[in-house]
Parts: structure tokens; C-alpha cells; sequence
């Protein structure tokens, strides 16, 4: 493996070449963000994001750091990477990234640069004139129906690690949480009663509290979950066998396997997906995109709209349910073929 160059060229505008020391500043820029309260989730993808964009840049240490280095390697991004090769459950499949993601890196990059500039450690920045790239809003995978049944089907629910797995797919298709969301769950964000999951504003993206109704089928299925369990209510929800937290990474490696046991190969299997998944199906179902944003704690309604564009086939279906003039001029014609019908 090659060794990290720590240090960088940059060429100031007055054409003076300066040797900076790029991870003693990547480590301060993440401090900064640390001092401004910036959540851990968001701190580490700086820090992935910077790291990634290190190591490429070690492999060409005679490189000016310029804004045609900066181009290089988006390029590099969007042409050439291999999606998900530096994750512990990578697929290690395609290649290239999607604009969405190669502009989450050019925004972060902006933010980085400009802190080095207002700290005067450089004099511009090198990705000031990046552009971002056009993304398909529009486009994201979603299981089918026969997809979800066949990964509920496959842990051995009679044995405690199966019946956990089981539930929190349950929950994720009735709740459509973040993955740290529901490894963060504590027996007592479970109200029983009322049929609800409180998530807690210091696991939340938004960092906000909120509250997820949940199927009277999960809440069953949960009390069976905790009846094998000798635990506290301030107790973690999900535990391994031995006792000790489960994590998402194990939790993916899990659904992985069970998508092999039982061939599902369509969408990418994550519990990402099951966000996506309960998104869709809430609202082919009648829900209220309002209500869906609520649930999957959406601080605008920007992404719910995407959910609702992706069911945008369904119009029609909806419109003769709910159409105004249906309902306040067309319901004498309504109860009278009713009664041709079964006359």
C-alpha cells in the first residue's frame, strides 16, 4: 500500500509555490466543525471525503493542487471508481459514481477550501469554479413487494437472532428509519400502548425529536423480541447473542445473506432500501406526504416529493378516488347505477 503524502503544492496568486501539510489541516478543518457543534454523522463524512480525496492525491505528489487537478479527479470519481470499494459490506460492482454522490464530494470539498482560505492558509480556492453535475432526481431503487416478503421469510424466526433480525425489517418497513436510527433504539422509545417509536433528538440526522406510529403485527412481534431478552428499559433494543450492541454494519451483512438465501436480486439490499420501500408503499396506500415527511423526519418537503413524483402512475387512481367533481356533482349518477347493478 502506498504511503500518504502528507503535503501539497499550491501555486498562491502570486505564483508562489507553497508546501502545506494537507492532513494537519484536514485534522483542524474537522476540528472546527467539531467546536461548531456539527453532528458526528456529518463530521464523518468530511472526513471520508477528505481522506478519499487525500489518498488519490498521494499517488501524485509532483501535482500542483490546482483547479485542472481538482477536474481530474472528479473525473476519476464519476469515470472510474468503484462504487462502495472502500465499505466493509462493498458489492465491489459498479463503476463510477452517481452525480449525486460526486457532488455531496465537490460540496464538501467547497467547504473545506473555503475554510483555508478564511484561514488564510491559502490565497483561493482550487474548486471555486467546479460546477456540480445534473442528477436524476427521480431515480432510486425500491423493493417489490415479493423482495420484502422473501427477506422477512429468511431469518429462522425460533431462535433469538433470527426473531431480531425479523423485527427490525418490521421496523423499518413501518417506519422507514435511518439505519443509525434504528441501531440507536433503547427499549424505552418504545411505547407499547399507544404504538409508537420515539427517536431521540442526539441519533436523529435532524437532531430533533421525533415520533414514528408503528403496526399493532410489529408491536407483537416486538414484545415476543423483548420476552427473550433479560434487559433494563435504558437498555439498547438490538443485542447480539452474547449480549452486546448490534451494529449496522453486522445488521447489512445479515440482510445481504439473507437476499442470497432467498434470491432477491433486484434493488440493492440495504436497509436504506426499506426507507425507500415504506416511502413508496405509504403513499400508493393513501398516505399523506405531509404525514410521510413527519415519519421519515424530512426537514422539507423536497425529498418527500421525489416519493411523490416516483408514484406519479398511480394519478389517476387517486384523482377518481378523491376528484371534487366526482364527489359534489356526479353522486346522484353514482347511487343510480348502483342500483342499475344490482337490480
Amino acid at each position: 500500500m502506498s504511503k500518504v503524502n502528507p503535503k501539497f503544492t499550491f501555486v498562491s496568486k502570486r505564483k508562489r509555490n507553497i508546501s502545506i501539510d494537507l492532513e494537519a489541516q484536514i485534522e483542524r478543518f474537522l476540528q472546527s466543525k467539531r467546536l461548531e457543534k456539527r453532528s458526528p454523522r456529518t463530521v464523518g463524512a468530511y472526513e471520508q471525503v477528505l481522506s478519499q480525496f487525500r489518498k488519490w492525491y498521494a499517488l501524485r505528489p509532483d501535482s500542483e493542487l490546482s483547479a485542472e487537478l481538482m477536474r481530474e479527479y472528479i473525473e476519476y470519481l464519476t469515470f472510474e471508481k468503484t462504487r462502495w470499494d472502500d465499505h466493509p459490506t462493498s458489492p465491489n460492482g459498479k463503476v463510477g459514481l452517481s452525480a449525486r454522490t460526486v457532488n455531496n464530494v465537490t460540496r464538501n470539498l467547497k467547504i473545506f477550501f473555503k475554510y483555508l482560505v478564511k484561514e488564510r492558509v491559502i490565497t483561493h480556492s482550487p474548486v471555486e469554479s467546479l460546477n456540480y453535475q445534473t442528477e436524476d432526481k427521480d431515480t432510486f431503487e425500491v423493493f417489490t413487494d415479493n423482495d420484502v416478503l422473501k427477506l422477512l421469510s429468511a431469518p429462522n424466526k425460533r431462535v433469538y437472532t433470527g426473531l431480531r433480525d425479523y423485527c427490525m425489517m418490521l421496523v423499518l418497513c413501518d417506519g422507514g428509519l435511518r439505519i443509525k436510527e434504528l441501531t440507536s433504539l433503547k427499549i424505552s422509545d418504545i411505547d407499547f400502548k399507544l404504538r409508537q417509536i420515539t427517536i431521540r433528538a442526539e441519533v436523529s440526522k435532524t437532531r430533533t425529536t421525533r415520533v414514528i406510529p408503528v403496526s399493532q403485527l410489529t408491536v407483537k412481534e416486538l414484545e415476543k423480541l423483548i420476552a427473550y431478552m433479560n434487559i433494563e428499559e435504558s437498555d439498547y433494543l438490538w443485542l447480539t447473542q452474547f449480549g452486546e450492541r448490534y451494529f449496522g454494519d453486522t445488521f447489512g451483512k445479515m440482510l445481504k445473506l439473507y437476499a442470497k438465501r432467498k434470491g432477491v436480486t433486484g434493488a440493492r439490499v440495504s436497509a436504506h432500501t426499506f426507507r425507500h420501500y415504506m416511502a413508496v408503499k405509504f403513499l400508493r396506500g393513501g398516505g399523506d406526504p405531509m404525514a410521510l415527511a413527519r415519519i421519515l423526519g424530512h426537514t422539507s418537503l423536497n425529498m418527500t416529493q421525489v416519493y411523490v413524483r416516483y408514484t406519479g402512475t398511480d394519478l389517476r387512481e387517486q384523482h377518481d378516488k378523491a376528484s371534487p367533481v366526482t364527489s359534489l356533482l356526479d353522486q346522484g349518477n353514482e347511487k343510480k347505477r348502483g342500483k342499475l347493478r344490482f337490480s
